[in-house]
Order: structure tokens, then sequence, then C-alpha cells
């Protein structure tokens, strides 16, 4: 049997894809990771890893001090647990949220084909801020107990 004898003709050849990235994706053999992007995906999954271990290291110690600054604060000397609380809330609760964000938006730059390690970056920087934004609003709290409770030991 020749070509001329098949009805509609030889098939027509359609250029391929210049990409072999994109050729590869069409046969079905490539995964979220190219060994092209390969130093990218590490960075990404190393500033997610680092992000999560940070949250979790103060998440622990955050139990810590509110427990420990907690223990003698009472509505007689003047204490109330609210900033000690808050303060643990927004660096614990801020730098859980900025985390999850921070995944799916890698997870989609992955999808996308894109780079993703600044993605992570900016989430880490972000983590540190709320973090230390919520040390500060404790170490404001402990501040005006401590003062409180000075004045009126003194007085």
């Amino acid at each position: 049997m020749t070509w001329s004898n098949v009805p509609g003709g030889p098939p027509q050849s359609s250029p391929g894809p210049q990409d072999p990235q994109r050729a590869a994706w069409e046969r079905g053999g490539t995964t979220l990771f190219p060994p092209a992007k390969l130093a990218d995906r590490i960075s990404t999954v190393l500033l997610l890893a680092f992000g999560a271990v940070m949250t979790i290291v103060t998440a622990v110690v955050s139990i810590i001090a509110v427990i420990s600054a907690t223990a003698t604060c009472d509505a007689s000397a003047g204490c109330t647990p609210g900033g000690y609380i808050g303060g643990t809330a927004i660096a614990v609760g801020g730098a859980f949220v900025i985390g999850v964000a921070t995944i799916v938006l890698a997870i989609g730059a992955w999808i996308r084909r894109k780079s993703s390690w600044w993605i992570a970056a900016i989430g880490f920087v972000l983590a540190i801020g709320v973090i230390a934004w919520g040390g500060v609003v404790f170490a404001n709290a402990a501040d005006g107990e401590t003062a409180s409770s000075s004045v009126s030991a003194s007085a």
C-alpha cells in the first residue's frame, strides 16, 4: 500500500515544538521538577522548611513565655494577660498564615513553570517581621505590667 492509495493523502507533518520541555510535557514525560529548575525548587523548599521550623520554635517559646508571664498575673496586681496572649497570637498566627499563603503561591508558580524562590524569600522575611511585631506587643505588655507593679511596690 502506498500513500497515494490512502483516502485523504499522506499525513501532514506539523511543525514540532521548539522547546524541549514542552515536547516532553506533550509526551507526558515530565514532572513539576524539570532538571533546569532544580536549584529553584531546592531553594524554595529550604526557605519554606526554615519558615516552618521558625514558626514551630516561635510557638513553643511563646507558650512557655505566656505561661511564665501569666503565672503571677492577677487582677489584684493590676495585670491582664491580654497583651501576652495578643503578642503570641500575632507572632504565631501571623507566621502560620504567611507560611500557608507562601506555600500556595509557590506551588502555583511551580504549576505555571515559573521561578518560585523569590516567593518563599518574601514569605520568610514577612514571617520574621510578624514574629518581631508579636514580640514587641508581648514586650510592651510585660513592660507595662512591670512598671505598674514597681509603682505599687514603692507606694
